[in-house]
């Protein structure tokens, strides 16, 4: 494979990512919408049936974009041994993906509460 084919395959595992973060954003946004919006409403197995498809959903992902940084990781470091020179991209440390993971984590964590909180108000 050639020096340009793996710059290609990075640019594309960027591309990936970024996708998936928009996805992301899209499944959290939508699901505080419906949270806030009819979340008092839905019966036990309604609230359920939403919570664990958007569990789903939004590990899959978590997942793919998790696995997009790796490779993209390791595809860096072969471009590295080919060339004998680092390449300015900063991919090379995966505590950013760690801490992104740790941030979508938050964030879903964070919508599961909220749909809770929604329905279980307390009586002030």
């Amino acid at each position: 494979m050639t020096e340009y084919e793996m710059g290609e395959m990075m640019h594309n595992q960027m591309g990936q990512m970024w996708q998936a973060g928009q996805m992301y954003f899209t499944l959290v946004s939508a699901y505080l919408a419906v949270s806030y919006l009819v979340g008092g409403n839905l019966t036990k197995a309604q609230a359920s049936v939403i919570s664990i498809l958007y569990l789903v959903w939004v590990a899959a992902v978590i997942s793919g974009q998790i696995i997009a940084g790796f490779s993209l990781v390791y595809i860096e470091v072969a471009l590295d041994e080919i060339n004998s020179i680092a390449l300015p991209f900063g991919t090379r440390t995966p505590l950013n993906m760690y801490l992104f993971m740790f941030v979508q984590i938050a964030g879903v964590l964070a919508s599961l509460w909220f749909m809770w909180s929604v329905r279980h108000p307390k009586a002030e």
